[in-house]
């Protein structure tokens, strides 16, 4: 009887033990549960970077007038006309063909000396003296030959060569005459011109602007995401409720979320 009484009393303890730790387990399952609830309405906010560049192809419309610095040449053609007198000597360009025979007869001075090729027969036909002692003392002897000559030459021109030809000349000629003019010129022609401007001006667009670019992008984007309106907020809640109830016997909740 001793014995069972203490094995009761020991007992006794150890339930009051496992209530009270049991209550306090609730206790701590409880408050875990609440912050899971808040958790599920809270607000993430964080700071996103974005650094990327961005297609852009849309229509701007620009509603203000915009101020321009122009820097810039006008190329245009302006209408001029008028009777010019002309009283001078201009230089005229020629191109012409020649295709004539120029009859040349003139004298040509050769300062060089120039090679020439001999290629000839020299006719020999004469008497010459005999060598005797040294001296041309012997009688005369008639010799009468042909003498074969092949040879280049250094020839020297102590006089102006005279020169008579007739020279075919087919050329293209370019140059430039002068010629003298006394006219009165009409001109209607369009003249180039190309006019500097250098100002501010105001534009003003009546219709969008077509825009097709990539646009840099370098910044940071605060972000606040609502957990309560994401599907975060569904399983925070089944949580904390699942940690409230860990220590009830009820098993309906189980059942149906297995269903």
């Amino acid at each position: 009887m001793l014995f069972l009484t203490l094995a009761f009393i020991v007992s006794f303890i150890l339930i009051g033990v496992l209530l009270a730790a049991l209550k306090i387990m609730e206790f701590r399952l409880d408050g875990i549960g609440n912050t899971m609830e808040e958790m599920a309405v809270q607000h993430i906010i964080t700071d996103v970077e974005v650094n990327e560049d961005i297609p852009l192809n849309s229509a701007i419309s620009v509603t203000d007038d915009l101020t321009v610095n122009i820097d810039m040449f006008i190329s245009t053609e302006i209408p001029f006309t008028a009777m010019i007198p002309v009283s001078e000597e201009m230089l005229v360009p020629i191109r012409m063909g020649v295709k004539d025979y120029i009859a040349l007869d003139t004298l040509i001075w050769v300062k060089d000396q120039i090679t020439i090729l001999v290629d000839d027969t020299i006719p020999l036909d004469q008497k010459m003296k005999m060598t005797i002692f040294g001296k041309d003392r012997g009688p005369s002897v008639p010799i009468k030959s042909k003498i074969p000559l092949n040879q280049s030459l250094l020839v020297d021109f102590e006089e102006p060569l005279p020169v008579k030809s007739t020279i075919p000349v087919d050329m293209l000629v370019i140059d430039t005459l002068p010629i003298g003019i006394e006219m009165s010129i009409p001109v209607d022609v369009m003249v180039p011109v190309r006019i500097p401007i250098k100002q501010s001006a105001k534009i003003s667009f009546n219709g969008p602007m077509p825009v097709d670019a990539m646009i840099p992008i370098s910044m940071k984007i605060p972000v606040d995401i609502p957990l309560e309106e994401t599907s975060l907020a569904k399983y925070f809640r089944k949580l904390a409720e699942g940690l409230k109830g860990l220590t009830s016997t009820d098993l309906q909740d189980v059942l149906e979320e297995e269903e």
